[in-house]
């Protein structure tokens, strides 16, 4: 995801060949509004300020190059936000699906909801490509350090990331991997009222990939991707979190081991800071068996 086709704040597009959810026109020329706004703040940046390229070149580079990540001192707040609101959202679907039986349902959100709020209180990336090559490859996306607030790597994560009906579960990544095979691993009430799903990958933007009968498609699951389940439900708070949802687990780190970079400008001692990031993955409860 390049950081300036996707404010952190911004709904992310509907995957082409599908259908968008409702109201993706208005949102589309809301987040081109953004765009135009957000611009100007990075062409003020002065050119010869230090950039993240040149502190890769600096170092040993990353052994899983796309399994690093930078975060914007400006996207913090809006990151965090955003999960705040999901879990409002979240709230008042709880609350829905209880009201009208549905309490299974109700529980899968219900820890949809608690690691959303364990992710906040974890680290997070801007969503973009932070790896040399794809800095050398498109300068006007290397950040210059002085717009950083932190800057570092992940070790390459065993997982796959399953939002489903049933709750967040990991599953042992393995060669081969395919959204199909992973769902049909599932019991079907967690999975089989979803028409799409959200697949959020370490490198790339959200894509969306059909899964009814109807528009059922497959697609291959590399290390460390995130798929989230489309909420059937026909309500407002249901499609805010169809479309934020992917766009907040873009935003989190790409694995559980990670270590955060010194940074020229800090003002931390380097020794304290080149060290582990706490621990941010789910919970023992969460972990498929």
């Amino acid at each position: 995801m390049l950081d300036h086709a996707i404010p952190p704040s911004a709904d992310p597009p509907a995957a082409e060949g599908t259908h968008g959810l409702p109201g993706f026109g208005q949102l589309a020329g809301i987040g081109a509004l953004l765009l135009c706004a957000a611009w100007p703040l990075q062409a003020q940046e002065p050119a010869d300020s230090t950039r993240l390229s040149e502190l890769w070149l600096e170092r040993a580079l990353p052994d899983q190059p796309a399994y690093s990540y930078y975060l914007r001192e400006q996207h913090i707040a809006p990151q965090r936000r955003q999960g705040v609101r999901l879990q409002e959202e979240l709230t008042t679907l709880i609350d829905h699906l209880t009201l009208a039986g549905h309490r299974h349902a109700a529980r899968g959100l219900g820890n949809w909801r608690e690691q959303i709020g364990n992710q906040i209180k974890a680290g997070s990336r801007t969503p973009a490509r932070a790896d040399l090559t794809a800095l050398l490859a498109a300068p006007r996306q290397d950040p210059p350090l002085s717009a950083l607030a932190e800057a570092g790597e992940c070790s390459l994560t065993d997982w796959i990331e399953l939002w489903s009906f049933g709750g967040v579960t990991r599953q042992p990544w393995t060669v081969g991997m395919s959204l199909n095979g992973l769902l049909r691993e599932q019991p079907r009430d967690h999975w089989q009222a979803a028409d799409t799903a959200w697949i959020i990958s370490p490198q790339n933007a959200p894509r969306q990939v059909g899964t009814g009968a109807w528009n059922a498609n497959d697609s291959a699951l590399v290390p460390g991707t995130r798929v989230v389940l489309a909420l059937p439900e026909q309500v407002q708070e249901a499609d805010w979190v169809n479309r934020a949802l992917p766009d907040f687990l873009s935003t989190r780190l790409p694995g559980d081991d990670c270590r955060r970079i010194p940074l020229p400008a800090d003002t931390r001692n380097a020794s304290e800071q080149d060290q582990p990031l706490p621990g941010h993955g789910l919970g023992q409860a969460g972990t498929a068996s």
